[in-house]
């Protein structure tokens, strides 16, 4: 049954970040409790073999959803329209094409992307302990977690491995501010940090959006990757109200490089400033093979 969580505690724990991970507004500190380390929450989850998560901003990012799925309970985060979950249902088919790709990561070494704007990335993917998420929209094994919808494969690289830069093209997408990026963004990183962001009007909002935190983790890259999802449409935030949206479309579409900022547990790194960025006609490498080749994937 879906397990909600009660409004904030006082008596919570003082470390947890925002309801919402990622508000584009950064009123909380992690000063300030979020209700996720409610002991009825986690007392509920230990009683039942399945856990869906309804929450506002979801619990991917939190400790609870890793003492939950550790303790070999099967957790499932749910959050879009209606009609969406029900166009962009999961499949036996989408589950193959996910693990394949996440195969592809675990084999490789440097993961390299590159567009036509100016784009090259490269971060270190190399290790057997490379830890990857594989997202198909459904969970049908103990302890495991998913999104529906989803179609996504993706790793975190070595933490501080990231270097490049990065080169935000109009009709890339910032989640979760749910809108396309209006102007081109160049964005500099060195050792898995942000290092500058130079443009016109979108560069100035994400400079004073990370300035705002005060903190040095929210510039860090986290976690990277590539949608799979057929029927997934890039256009859904025109089409939808993207208020209604928590952007997992656009994550999801096939083709699509998607790179993120902040939270990251396998870095011990946490922080509500947390942004997702999928982005369009990109090539994505592993040691030199295209796996996604100017927005298509590449199956072999």
């Amino acid at each position: 049954m879906p397990l909600r969580l009660p409004p904030p505690a006082s008596s919570a724990p003082a470390h947890s970040c925002c309801t919402r991970p990622a508000s584009p507004t950064p009123t909380c500190r992690r000063t300030r409790a979020d209700g996720r380390e409610v002991a009825a929450l986690l007392a509920a989850a230990g009683e039942c073999d399945f856990v869906v998560d309804a929450t506002v901003g979801g619990l991917i990012h939190s400790d609870v959803r890793t003492r939950i799925t550790g303790n070999g309970k099967r957790m499932l985060f749910v959050a879009e329209p209606n009609d969406v979950l029900e166009r962009l249902m999961g499949s036996g088919e989408l589950r193959a094409s996910v693990e394949r790709a996440g195969s592809k990561l675990r084999g490789g070494s440097i993961l390299r992307v590159t567009n036509a704007a100016g784009m090259d990335l490269t971060a270190d993917i190399s290790g057997e302990d490379l830890p990857i998420t594989h997202q198909w929209g459904y969970v049908d094994e103990p302890g495991r977690w998913d999104h529906w919808p989803s179609g996504f494969a993706a790793c975190f690289p070595r933490d501080r491995s990231a270097e490049g830069q990065i080169v935000l093209q109009p009709g890339d997408a910032l989640i979760p501010w749910q809108r396309y990026v209006r102007d081109e963004v160049t964005i500099s990183v060195s050792k898995g940090f942000i290092t500058e962001i130079a443009g016109g009007a979108d560069a100035h909002v994400l400079n004073d959006y990370f300035e705002s935190w005060e903190d040095p983790e929210v510039w860090a890259l986290s976690h990277m990757g590539w949608g799979l999802l057929p029927q997934a449409r890039w256009s859904a935030f025109d089409v939808y109200d993207p208020r209604s949206l928590y952007g997992r479309e656009l994550r999801s579409t096939a083709g699509n490089f998607m790179w993120s900022t902040g939270s990251n547990r396998f870095a011990d790194r946490e922080t509500p400033a947390h942004l997702d960025v999928p982005m369009r006609s990109c090539t994505v490498e592993i040691d030199g093979v295209a796996v996604v080749s100017n927005g298509s994937p590449v199956e072999v």
